[in-house]
């Protein structure tokens, strides 16, 4: 069968394919560097630094290389801090930012020299309680940033909260802002600030920094500045501010028509906001990110082998070797992947629905123009550096695809494919006939 080259760094696909197997997760360290610069210069005019979001993905070489580039990196558990410190990361290059979990985590941080994000009432009273001033503590708040919540003129009720959270490139409304921001789990509400300042002065806990939560789903220019004014707002309460971080949530196009947030533009956006709070605020502070879909999203796909080619009568079916298994975020989030015939770019178009291989519905895209797929092409799923492998599981007794570096125009393995025995080496077969 004729292959067609399709090339990252002047290396052809096929070849790692063959080399390394599919499905395969291949990531461009050269995306990622662009990405990152683009990220810097956005907000050069701002003593800015970079956290790179270890959840979207949770490697250790991509996390040296992010080292490499000059980020630090935010985490949401223990094993990732511990992952920064093994890849060279220093403590105070670390930011702990975790969601509802049991305070001894925190506690655990604290020990290990991280900086701590608190995103709920309960452990901020617990760390006060432990702490008091001996410790610094950033507090997460979600910010409620439209009028319309506060009033109450929000009509939550008749919205779609599941509709809401999947993943869109829509241009964004005030009436989803309001119902995601109500609905969401993450931060401390703005309702419940004057609770955050009892607890502050009654424990005399020492406020270093304020995060604003944010999200892909309403994030946009009118949104991402109204957060700014509100949370420099607040951030003038506190004597001992260093930084705001303004966590994640930029997004990249993942198809043509795409609305995404203009990074330069929420850069400008911030600046002017900075300024201002600077000279009131009567010294300069930091400014953190904590992007990981924007470093990484674009950097990496999903190779896999088209397996079976069937039909049912009405829809053509290209089946994968690969499934929600080893790419959640279609099935979980409805998000849209492009998804190319890498190996054959000339023939006749045909649509098709490109499924994985699990016993369950596991569609990767739907109705999609592709050139005629035969057995054992591969089908490259874009836009998949960024919560593709860390949100991967065992479903279906199914191992976990091996991940490629290309860097400096070489293929690099930096995870090994799992085998049987990794699949079952964590589990303790009884002895039955103790039992009879």
């Amino acid at each position: 069968m004729k292959q067609h080259p399709y090339t990252i760094q002047n290396i052809d696909l096929h070849d790692v394919c063959a080399q390394f197997g599919t499905p395969l997760y291949v990531y461009d360290a050269q995306v990622i560097k662009r990405q990152f610069e683009n990220f810097h210069t956005a907000f050069s005019g701002i003593d800015h630094k970079i956290m790179y979001a270890v959840k979207s993905c949770t490697n250790l070489s991509i996390m040296k290389y992010m080292r490499m580039l000059g980020a630090g990196i935010d985490t949401v558990s223990i094993p990732e801090i511990k992952m920064g410190l093994k890849t060279g990361f220093k403590p105070e290059e670390i930011v702990f930012t975790p969601n509802v979990v049991e305070f001894c985590e925190i506690r655990e941080a604290v020990e290990l020299g991280i900086s701590i994000n608190i995103e709920n009432l309960q452990n901020l009273e617990a760390f006060g309680k432990e702490f008091k001033d001996r410790y610094p503590v950033c507090i997460r708040l979600n910010p409620n940033m439209l009028s319309e919540i506060d009033s109450g003129k929000a009509n939550l009720s008749s919205l779609n909260f599941a509709s809401i959270n999947k993943e869109h490139y829509d241009e964004v409304s005030e009436k989803s802002v309001a119902a995601w921001h109500n609905q969401s789990k993450f931060g401390i509400s703005l309702i419940q600030f004057d609770k955050v300042l009892t607890l502050v002065k009654k424990y005399n806990i020492r406020i270093n920094g304020i995060h604003l939560h944010s999200s892909h789903v309403i994030l946009s220019t009118d949104v991402f500045e109204k957060g700014v004014k509100a949370i420099f707002k607040i951030a003038k309460r506190f004597n001992h501010l260093e930084y705001v971080d303004f966590g994640g949530g930029i997004m990249v196009k993942h198809h043509p028509d795409d609305t995404v947030i203009e990074i330069n533009e929420i850069g400008a956006i911030l600046k002017k906001e900075y300024d201002k709070f600077c000279v009131s605020f009567g010294k300069k502070i930091k400014i953190w990110f904590e992007p990981g879909r924007y470093l990484m999203s674009e950097s990496g796909c999903l190779l896999a082998r088209a397996v079976v080619l069937k039909t049912n009568g009405f829809i053509n079916f290209v089946g994968t070797n690969t499934g929600f298994n080893h790419l959640l975020r279609p099935m979980m989030y409805d998000a849209y992947h492009e998804i190319t015939n890498i190996t054959n770019p000339d023939g006749e178009l045909k649509k098709y629905n490109i499924v994985g291989n699990l016993c369950e519905i596991d569609n990767i895209g739907t109705h999609r123009l592709l050139n005629k797929v035969r057995q054992d092409d591969i089908i490259m799923i874009k836009n998949a550096g960024a919560y593709g492998f860390s949100m991967s599981s065992n479903y279906n007794t199914r191992p976990k695809p091996a991940e490629v570096f290309i860097i400096n125009g070489k293929a690099k393995l930096i995870r090994k494919r799992e085998n049987f025995n990794d699949l079952i080496h964590n589990q303790i077969e009884l002895d039955f006939n103790q039992f009879q």
